[in-house]
Formats: C-alpha cells, sequence, structure tokens
C-alpha cells in the first residue's frame, strides 16, 4: 500500500467515525457490489442479498465509532454478512444439512463462505483491471467476462463485426491474465480461480 493510499484511508474512516454524509456514500459505494455478490453466492436470492447487505451497513452505521481502520469495518460487514446469510439458510430450511446435522451444515456453510470471499475478492480485482483497459477491449470484456454474453450477442448489441469482437476479446483476455499474473493482492487460489474465469 503506497503512503497516498493510506492516508485516504485514514482520512476516509476518521470522517466515517465522524458521520459525514459524504463518508458513509463513499464506504457503500466501496463494499455494496462485492457484499452483494458475496452473499447472494451463499444464499442464491439477489433480492434476500440486497436487504441483507443493507442491514450490515446499518449495523456498521450504528457501530462507526468500533472501526479505527478501514481493514477492521471491511471484516465486519463480511462477517455480518456471512452470518445473516447463513441465519437466512436456516430460517428457509434451505440449507443441505440443515435437518441432519446443524453442526455439519455450519462446517460445510463455512467452507462455502470461505470460497465465497475469494470469489469476491477475485472479482473487485477482475472489476478494476477491466476498468483500465482500452475503451473498445473494455466493453467487449465486460459484456463477455463480467456478463457472460457470447461473441455474436456483444457483435449485435455493439454494433460490431464479430470478427472485430474475437479479436478485441483476445487482447482484453491476454491483458487481463498479464496484470492477474502481477497482482501481488490476490491468493493462490484466488489466482486459480481468476485464470480459470478468463479461460470461459
Amino acid at each position: 500500500m503506497s503512503i497516498n493510499q493510506a492516508y485516504e484511508e485514514r482520512a476516509l474512516i476518521s470522517s466515517f467515525q465522524q458521520g459525514e454524509h459524504k463518508a458513509l456514500h463513499q464506504i457503500y459505494e466501496l463494499y455494496m457490489r462485492p457484499l452483494c455478490f458475496f452473499t447472494e453466492q451463499l444464499i442464491s436470492n439477489t433480492m434476500a442479498a440486497e436487504d441483507i447487505v443493507s442491514e450490515c451497513f446499518i449495523n456498521a452505521f450504528q457501530r462507526k465509532e468500533n472501526f479505527p481502520t478501514l481493514g477492521q469495518l471491511k471484516a465486519f460487514l463480511f462477517t455480518a454478512a456471512k452470518n445473516a446469510a447463513l441465519n437466512y439458510l436456516k430460517a428457509q430450511k434451505r440449507h443441505d444439512d440443515i435437518h441432519h446435522s446443524i453442526e455439519r451444515g455450519a462446517e460445510r456453510f463455512t467452507i462455502d463462505a470461505e470460497n465465497a470471499y475469494i470469489k469476491t475478492e477475485v472479482m473487485q480485482v477482475i472489476f478494476g483491471e477491466i476498468e483500465k483497459l482500452p475503451p473498445q477491449c473494455r466493453q467487449v470484456v465486460r459484456l463477455s467476462v463480467v456478463e457472460g454474453k457470447r461473441a455474436q450477442e456483444i457483435a449485435e448489441e455493439l454494433n460490431m463485426a464479430y470478427q472485430t469482437v474475437l479479436n478485441q476479446k483476445a487482447k482484453g483476455i491476454s491483458l487481463l491474465r498479464t496484470a492477474l499474473l502481477k497482482n501481488e493482492l490476490l491468493s493462490l487460489p484466488g489466482l486459480a480461480f481468476a485464470l480459470f474465469l478468463l479461460q470461459r
């Protein structure tokens, strides 16, 4: 982490602790999408995931003085989302082992949550790297990797030649792979998952 980044994080968490509206909004924008992605993987329900995440932010805002660092706030939000997701699954009686073994079910859920967290971290990195791509390349890769669209669909949506879509996708994927391999923040499982995503 650079000195400037560390300073910006300290300034942000300080403003958050003081309840400044701009800081609250910035924190929300920073973590809302990854938290929703994380929670939805655990419960397979988009609307319920958004409700859970909203509640997590409300709880965090109510305890804003308890988070001296951005890392501690992030850890609280993801832990709160994981616990709320488990409670949701219990209430919905949707967990595979809920009627047989709560203990075994909780253990399996923990593994699911860890995998979901890795995927969430990976997607954050991928989203960030996609934004750094050249404009035309960025459009194609976003539609392909993030939205899962086929080359023909992308060509029609962007009014672009099919071969151009293939060329731009290949270029973008190559640039993304290089960027991911250079990223020191990704764990080995995270890197493996990221490279797998780009092969699809």
